[in-house]
Order: C-alpha cells, then structure tokens, then sequence
C-alpha cells in the first residue's frame, strides 16, 4: 500500500514576487519624490517672489520719502516779496526782495551707462537754516539706477566734491532690469498776483512737478521671477520763477 505524499507549505516569496514588490515600491517611492521636489521647488520659487517684491517695496519707500523733500529751501519766506516795516524808526526794516531758490533744479539723466535723477534739498544746520547762494555738500541727493552692476542707488550728499551714491538693492539677491523715471511739469501763471499787467517770459510762475516711475526686477538665482513696481510722486516744494514788474515811482506834488 502506497503512503500518500505529504508536500510542505512554501515559506517566504518567490523571485517574481519579490520583483513585483520591489517595483511597486520603486514606483511609488518616485512619486512621493517628484511631489516632494516639485513642493521644494514651489516654495523655493514663493520665497524669491516675496524676497523681490519685498526689495522692490523698500526701494520704492526709500525713492518716494527722499522725493518728497526735492526742491525744500528751509525759509519758504524767502521766495516772496516782504514790504518794509517799522518806517521811520530806529527798529526800521528794509523791503526784501525775493530771491530765487538755489533748491529747485531737477535734472534728469537717461544714457547707456545710467538712468538718474538728481536734486537738492535743504538741511539745518543745528536748529537753523541758512541761506548761502550755493547748496552745500550734504544737500545733494538723488536716485540712480547702474545699468552695469544692475542696482539701485541713492546719492547722500557729496563726499570729496564727488556724488556718495549708497546702494538700496543688492545685485546679489535681486537684479533691477528696468527703471524709468518720468518728470512731469505743469506751469502755472501767477500774474494775478502782481499789481500792475505783466506779460512775458519773466511774468511769475509756479511749477508744479510729479515724477512716475517704473522698477523691475529679477530675482538673481531664477531669471523666471520677475516682478515690476510702478509709482507716482509730487515733488511738494514747488519751483517759482519770474517776478512782478516794478511799479515806477511817482514823485510827490
């Protein structure tokens, strides 16, 4: 009589199977690493967009704080007429003539190597301000964009006689590839003003002035983020120029 045949249960996994699982987990391990690279690379991608925008913000703030005292004289009292009082005493003071503010000129540079814009603004000396024909050294100022190192640049006074432009973006972390600078003047005829006709060149006028402009910039380490700011400001020191035409003298009878 023939004894059945008794077979063992298989025991651990075959080679197939072994193939089968390790594919699967290759398969799957990919995927998890693509989804990890690409959230990697997204929040990369964000910090570099808000590290620009942020850049091209504070820039911005410098540009318009520093506009907004363009053209400032110190004694606005000096750009009028002041009649004389206490005639005929021994406190007696003279007519002031006005006289014209060494402050106002704005000049504007577009070339290959530069895009600036440059002004003057008065400073105190101490609690004071005094009045000298020419602006002094540290009431210079003005903003510059380096077409070459791709920076923005603001001019604090004068050092040596020469222009101490001070960096306000770093080439390093953000490139500024564009910036415009627009001056946009309005006149405005104050012949009103004057006691007798006028009518010329030379009549009193007031310049209104606002200047827009334009920044982009990119961000050094991905040429893919890009981000433009744009803005305006009024240069709030207004530029008069001319005068009222003297009345003759008439003898007395």
């Amino acid at each position: 009589m023939l004894k059945p045949v008794v077979r063992s249960a298989q025991r651990g996994l075959g080679l197939v199977e072994l193939m089968v699982g390790i594919t699967v987990g290759l398969i799957v391990a990919a995927g998890a690493s693509m989804v990890a690279v690409n959230q990697i690379n997204e929040h990369r991608r964000l910090m570099l967009e808000t590290q620009v925008q942020q850049d091209l913000r504070v820039a911005a703030d410098l540009m318009q704080q520093d506009l907004r005292r363009a053209g400032f004289r110190g004694d606005a009292a000096l750009g009028v007429w002041r009649p004389a009082s206490g005639v005929g005493t021994t406190l007696e003071v003279p007519a002031q003539a006005a006289s014209a503010s060494p402050y106002a000129v704005v000049t504007e540079t577009d070339n290959d190597g530069e895009v600036a814009l440059e002004y003057r603004y008065a400073r105190p000396d101490g609690a004071i301000y005094t009045l000298a024909a020419e602006p002094k050294n540290n009431e210079f100022f003005g903003i510059r964009w380096d077409k070459r190192t791709k920076a923005l640049y603001l001019k604090v006074g004068l050092k040596e006689d020469k222009p101490n432009w001070q960096p306000i973006t770093d080439p390093e972390t953000v490139e500024i590839t564009q910036f415009q600078m627009t001056v946009h003047t309005q006149d405005i005829a104050l012949t009103d003003f004057c006691d007798s006709d006028c009518a010329g060149a030379g009549c009193p006028k007031q310049q209104v002035r606002q200047v827009d402009f334009l920044v982009r910039g990119r961000a050094k380490h991905d040429a893919n983020v890009v981000r433009t700011l744009s803005g305006t400001e009024r240069i709030r020191a207004d530029a008069i120029t001319g005068a009222c035409p003297v009345l003759p003298v008439v003898p007395a009878a």
